[in-house]
């Protein structure tokens, strides 16, 4: 459905950080060309392989993209939350998209177009910079990664990627931080490269210590300090 309420959007719009200081005339263009849509949760937005024809901008809701090996088994895993613009990756260049996207809970977006994002991201040099910007944050998770994958202790891993989690995901609600996107011990175990059973085991000693909690889909970290990723 294409959006035509131009006073809603902008309000929406102005809340992704890639936008930010933005000139009026790129809003205007953006409004133009927005598609609004809803998934329910587990819908797939696109295959890794399918042409990258869409640019998304998630309102409401959470996304987890996949990656996957020869064998077809996940090895890449990433979430998307609100009033992020996804995917970065390929952006001006790449005619296909790298990973896979579903919606883990139920969502809400906007999608526009990626011929017409590029040019007018290629427009504007504000918007150009947000871009290498948020590539630059990207490349620095990756590296976190790169750390955690040369890590042979399995517990330090698993601390290391709720240490990201908590980072990218969290949400802070007094002294403590939240995350609210569905993440099952499962993707902490792929994320971590160590079995279901391994992880389950460090993710009970950290429930023990009442150091995180779990419910309904909700991970309460309550001692920050476990977790601070070393620089």
């Amino acid at each position: 459905m294409k959006v035509d309420k131009s006073h809603e959007i902008r309000s929406i719009l102005k809340r992704f950080d890639v936008f930010k200081d933005v000139p009026e005339k790129i809003f205007i263009e953006l409004e133009m060309n927005l598609y609004h849509r809803t998934y329910r949760k587990g819908q797939q937005l696109f295959m890794e392989g399918d042409p990258r024809e869409r640019i998304y901008l998630l309102v409401d809701g959470y996304i987890k993209i996949d990656r996957m090996d020869e064998n077809a088994s996940s090895f890449y895993g990433d979430y998307i939350k609100p009033y992020e613009l996804f995917p970065y990756g390929g952006l001006f260049k790449d005619k296909e998209y790298h990973y896979s996207a579903y919606a883990v809970t139920d969502i809400e977006l906007f999608y526009i177009p990626a011929v017409l994002f590029e040019e007018i991201a290629k427009s504007n040099n504000t918007l150009l910079l947000h871009i290498v910007e948020h590539l630059s944050d990207i490349l620095v998770l990756h590296e976190s990664r790169l750390q955690l994958i040369t890590n042979s202790n399995a517990s330090e891993r698993v601390r290391h990627v709720l240490s990201i989690l908590l980072e990218d995901l969290g949400i802070r609600a007094g002294k403590e931080i939240k995350i609210l996107c569905p993440i099952t011990v499962v993707d902490i175990a792929k994320l971590a490269g160590t079995s279901r059973e391994t992880a389950s085991h460090v993710l009970n000693e950290f429930k023990r210590d009442h150091t995180i909690s779990f419910e309904r889909q909700t991970i309460t970290f309550h001692k920050l300090e476990v977790f601070k990723m070393d620089k």
